[in-house]
């Protein structure tokens, strides 16, 4: 069943990337990067779209995917980036990572990305262009890195995340929705992704677990953020969304809640909203990239 949702939800983040094209069809100025790596292992690896047009400093986009954190691919976005340079002039990227599993921890993910970004910023820098700014975005678990990285941000950080963009993020893991009736993973979820530190799994260690990588933590210290969420969402319940908007509205956090009233976890039926995200979003790039 898993694979089967997380099929769906790629197609989904396709539709999504389509939207950003909004029709273009002139062909663009941009220097085009497919699977660089960033590290050893075969799927540390990304895609890189640079504007030629718009000068030698540039904010980028980067874009990571969903899927459970144990599947998906960069590909689903290669439309969004390659769209993202050709119309707005900013460079985009997505970034591919190494699977949640018994060697590889949540933590480790999270060095992959800021990784992604080190090798990113590099690779523009070697061709003449300095990346200065940054927004992540994603889907689901990409969502959640996305603001896990721009509010937790690692001191190291080559491009420190200014905004960023959530569709349907976990954002408090130990939100007890997580386990109501009608959820996809209910008791499995957190046992799923909490089994990876390596330690029997007791409600200590959950609670550790969750406090620790649940990116409403770190709320005091986020950037913008645009929060979309499904209503209907069985597999991250919308709860999560109310919990981060509360937290950041607490903290003086500049920020954009939209709710999907008729939509699941892909966002698939509220095509208002989704206009309105994508609006958003640009407007948001507009006013921190910028």
């Amino acid at each position: 069943m898993w694979s089967k949702i997380v099929s769906f939800l790629m197609s989904i983040i396709a539709f999504f990337s389509s939207l950003l094209g909004f029709g273009v069809k002139t062909k663009a100025n941009y220097k085009e990067f497919l699977d660089l790596s960033y590290g050893a292992d075969s799927m540390q690896t990304y895609d890189l779209y640079i504007p030629t047009n718009k000068g030698d400093t540039l904010g980028l986009i980067l874009y990571i995917h969903g899927g459970a954190w144990t599947s998906g691919d960069k590909a689903s976005y290669q439309p969004a980036i390659k769209n993202i340079a050709s119309k707005y002039g900013y460079a985009a990227a997505s970034i591919n990572y190494r699977f949640l599993s018994q060697g590889v921890t949540m933590t480790d993910i999270l060095s992959d990305v800021n990784e992604a970004v080190s090798a990113i910023f590099n690779k523009a820098q070697a061709e003449g262009f300095t990346l200065g700014k940054m927004i992540t975005t994603g889907m689901s678990a990409g969502a959640h890195l996305a603001l896990m990285y721009a509010y937790n941000t690692p001191a190291n950080a080559k491009i420190k995340p200014v905004a960023v963009g959530s569709q349907c993020a976990p954002t408090d893991l130990s939100d007890p929705n997580f386990y109501a009736d009608g959820m996809v993973f209910q008791n499995s979820y957190l046992q799923l992704v909490a089994s990876v530190v390596g330690q029997n799994v007791t409600n200590e260690v959950i609670a550790q677990f969750t406090a620790q990588y649940s990116p409403v933590t770190y709320a005091s210290s986020a950037v913008p953020t645009i929060i979309a969420h499904g209503q209907k969402d069985n597999i991250v319940p919308y709860s999560n969304a109310e919990i981060l908007d509360s937290a950041l509205t607490a903290n003086g956090v500049a920020h954009v809640f939209i709710t999907f009233p008729n939509s699941g976890h892909a966002l698939e039926s509220d095509a208002d909203c989704a206009e309105r995200y994508m609006k958003t979003f640009i407007e948001y790039a507009g006013e921190y990239l910028d």
